[in-house]
């Protein structure tokens, strides 16, 4: 049996999917260790034969989607597609250092039913900025090696046993936009007692990164879209997501004081203030603070319970 399936989801994005399969094709290893699935989320300018000879000695697949669906729904098609007794997610815009494959392998044969999140850090060609910093600062990275909170399982690097994947029916296809679903599934696997460890000798390269100028508008869409399905399944994940102040008194102090946070104008003084400074380091509270503000503003915007300020 196949040891891994790398499933890479991606989508009109044909130079940085390439940079993936070239750097797994040059992985070292025994015949039988992975084989590659490309997940194409309905590209419209897709060409079958374009990956065709890039993964070196490890078998390919390349699935098409005939429109735009989610990665949930690509993940899942890939899923389906898979055989190894491992399934390894990673992005498309990621490329994977020298023993990226041996690391995930090794971990799984040291563990049963547990789940591997591998060290992502920028590719040099990214410019440092005090965003890059903070993501990079708020990533699996800061518990150091070996497990670490089920909230840390992302789908950029990760590996999962498939029968436990199988077990949870994979990702819930109700995410279609950003963010959420890996979330989602990290809980249930957490739930059936899969335990997720930092595997820093499992790294990846991320290749681009949301300008700052979009991250507000991405996280209004998670509040928006995403958010209402987490907590319609799983409405406990409400603390986690830092929501659950709408639960209290409206004459709570607390709730009285994030109600004022969310006011427009405080959140657009302290975008502008943060995106004049970006070249310097910033407090990770501003980040904190703005992505929290746009996803819950998102969810409230949609929300009539709960009238948005």
């Amino acid at each position: 049996m196949t040891e891994l399936s790398v499933i890479i989801p991606s989508y009109r994005a044909p130079d940085l999917l390439k940079q993936a399969l070239v750097s797994l094709g040059q992985e070292a290893g025994d015949p039988g260790l992975a084989e590659i699935i490309v997940v194409d989320d309905g590209s419209p300018d897709f060409e079958a034969g374009a990956c065709d000879g890039l993964t070196g000695q490890w078998p390919l697949k390349v699935l098409h989607l005939d429109q735009n669906r989610g990665r949930a729904i690509a993940r899942n098609t890939g899923l389906r597609a898979a055989q190894g007794r491992v399934v390894v997610f990673l992005d498309g815009d990621m490329s994977v250092c020298p023993g990226f494959l041996a690391a995930h392998a090794l971990f799984h044969r040291q563990q049963t039913r547990a789940i591997a999140v591998g060290g992502i850090c920028f590719a040099p060609s990214i410019r440092v900025n005090a965003m890059t910093r903070y993501i990079h600062s708020r990533g699996v990275a800061r518990f150091g090696a070996g497990e670490v909170p089920y909230k840390c399982f992302v789908t950029g690097n990760s590996s999962v046993p498939r029968e436990a994947l199988v077990e949870t029916g994979g990702f819930d296809e109700a995410f279609v936009t950003y963010g959420g679903e890996d979330l989602e599934l990290g809980y249930r696997l957490h739930q059936l007692g899969l335990r997720v460890h930092y595997l820093p000798q499992a790294r990846s390269l991320h290749h681009q990164v949301r300008p700052f100028a979009d991250m507000g508008q991405a996280m209004a869409a998670y509040g928006r879209d995403s958010v209402p399905i987490l907590l319609s399944r799983h409405p406990e994940l409400d603390s986690l997501l830092h929501l659950d102040f709408l639960r209290q008194s409206r004459w709570n102090p607390r709730r009285w004081l994030l109600g004022l946070a969310l006011f427009r104008p405080v959140q657009l003084l302290v975008g502008a203030l943060v995106l004049g400074l970006l070249p310097w380091r910033l407090p990770a509270i501003l980040f904190d603070y703005l992505w929290w503000s746009h996803r819950t503003r998102g969810y409230l915007g949609r929300d009539t319970r709960h009238p948005m300020p």
